[in-house]
């Protein structure tokens, strides 16, 4: 017979995950601004630590000026790059459709380039509008800068709180892991700066040899999109071959032969290195994190992979492995 006490413990788990799953959305929000904190947290404390006028910089200012800096780069590389893509885009298709019309083949031949050029525009389009999608989200992107700016503010008093809540031979420890933590993403988010870096500084120098249209505004693209691993250098890639078909077959050709390249490099060399010295893992464990994470969580767990695997192996390596010692 099943006791009572089963029967509750059960109904309450049911509806524990019941109201986890129709909170899905606030947890994964307060999860990204979580990371969002931890991983502004070293370059917050360095400006803290800046004297300005003789004085020293008060945590409320080094917070407004850190998150002030992040969203005006950000809006000014979408403001420089998305317009002229957009803008491209219709003198591509026009390009293309009158260059096959210039080719001396048969109507078969001729309907099926058509079409292909049609589809292409099709595809081409529905990235650029599922891009645009994802920026034009105000309400979402809004509300993790709201949260993680009024989390940064009071991070300080967080820590303390949660410290406190702790058995007093735990403290001195939980004070180490979070350290370890702040001091290991923020090594992430150095690497992925100097990922962004590389990236766009090389898209930029390759179109402009190429001479194509907007070499700085793409660029700008690429090194912002290379922010989310997988997904953002194919978007940039189709960005750049807009512009680049926009102005004639030949330099659309070698837009992505450019790119080709460039990610070659990057998926075989510049990524691994510099995700491996940051983060300590191998190439192969970043990749199946990423997968997993696309797969659970689509764009949003493609970036947080990495973090989020990060922090879960310091903890167990702290808590588990190292608990003797740590």
């Amino acid at each position: 017979i099943i006791s009572i006490k089963t029967i509750l413990i059960t109904l309450m788990l049911i509806l524990t995950g019941y109201v986890i799953y129709r909170l899905s959305y606030v947890f994964m929000i307060l999860l990204v601004s979580l990371l969002i904190v931890i991983s502004l947290e070293p370059f917050i404390q360095f400006i803290n630590r800046q004297k300005f006028m003789n004085g020293p910089i008060n945590r409320t200012t080094a917070v407004i000026f850190t998150y002030v800096m992040i969203v005006v780069i950000f809006v000014g590389i979408l403001t420089v790059g998305i317009p002229p893509v957009i803008s491209q885009f219709k003198k591509m298709i026009i390009s293309l459709t009158g260059f096959l019309n210039t080719l001396n083949i048969d109507g078969g031949a001729d309907k099926y380039l058509t079409e292909a050029v049609t589809q292409l525009g099709v595809i081409s389009g529905g990235v650029v509008s599922v891009t645009l999608s994802l920026f034009q989200n105000i309400t979402t992107i809004f509300t993790l800068i709201l949260i993680s700016v009024y989390i940064s503010l009071d991070w300080i008093n967080i820590k303390d709180r949660f410290y406190g809540l702790l058995p007093s031979r735990n403290r001195s420890k939980a004070q180490r892991i979070m350290s370890d933590i702040e001091i290991n993403i923020g090594s992430w988010i150095k690497g992925q700066l100097i990922l962004m870096f590389v990236i766009g500084f090389v898209c930029f120098l390759g179109l402009f040899i190429l001479g194509i249209d907007y070499p700085l505004a793409l660029g700008l693209i690429a090194g912002l999109l290379e922010f989310v691993p997988m997904i953002g250098p194919i978007i940039s890639a189709v960005l750049a071959g807009v512009v680049g078909f926009s102005m004639s077959p030949i330099k659309g050709l070698g837009v992505i032969v450019l790119f080709t390249i460039i990610q070659q490099l990057e998926n075989n060399l510049l990524v691994p290195k510099v995700m491996q010295r940051v983060s300590g893992f191998s190439p192969i464990a970043i990749l199946l994190a990423i997968l997993i994470g696309a797969e659970f969580f689509g764009v949003i767990g493609t970036v947080l992979a990495v973090p989020v695997m990060m922090i879960t192996f310091l903890l167990i390596k702290r808590l588990v492995i190292d608990k003797e010692n740590y």
